[in-house]
């Protein structure tokens, strides 16, 4: 079935749902499932489970993640499964009630027509509000994609948002993201997150 070509622009709904569990002290283990529905585009355009496994070392969180994704092909509809594994390592500092982080994450994407591998950078800064408020944090983020097999920069992420708190144990982050592709349909989205984090003790 082929559909309608794919718009330059989409309006798009990220649902995350992030689940912690805190192995010692200085490690912890997050279950991810993650769905992204756009506005004309063949739904789900994305669907993905994965684990993810970070360790602390002072002001650093050294991550490892795998990731098992459905993608949607934007003009075809077809899936394509891809297994992702992924890097990472985060420096963060934080300043009274302001903590800035830099992640640099490489990530390859089998499963895609050559496998190809991308190195992720994402700068963020995080203004803790109050603990006795329903909304804990305000953040702003950007991140860029450079795809080591085009030896170029493909892509930017911009995003705006806040942690909503709902229970002892449940957060939610809700935030705008507007991301720009030199790449792939469409060129660009305009995505409102929803992201659910539970700590599982």
């Amino acid at each position: 079935m082929i559909f309608a070509s794919p718009p330059s622009v989409d309006n798009q709904l990220w649902n995350e749902l992030d689940a912690t569990r805190a192995i010692s002290t200085d490690m912890s283990a997050t279950a991810i499932v993650t769905t992204r529905l756009g506005n004309d585009l063949p739904n789900p355009s994305l669907t993905a489970g994965g684990l993810e496994i970070d360790y602390r070392m002072g002001s650093w969180i050294a991550s490892g993640t795998g990731y098992y994704a459905s993608i949607r092909n934007a003009e075809t509809g077809i899936h394509t499964a891809v297994w992702l594994p992924a890097l990472a390592l985060i420096y963060q500092i934080e300043v009274g009630r302001f903590a800035l982080s830099d992640r640099n994450r490489v990530e390859q994407l089998n499963g895609i027509p050559g496998s190809p591998t991308r190195y992720r950078n994402r700068a963020s800064a995080d203004w803790h509000v109050s603990n006795n408020q329903r909304v804990t944090d305000v953040f702003i983020a950007d991140e860029v994609f450079y795809d080591l097999s085009r030896d170029r920069w493909t892509r930017n992420r911009a995003q705006a948002g806040f942690q909503y708190h709902l229970a002892s144990s449940a957060n939610l982050v809700i935030f705008y993201m507007r991301q720009n592709n030199s790449f792939g349909t469409p060129d660009r989205l305009n995505a409102l997150g929803l992201t659910l984090l539970l700590d599982i003790k």
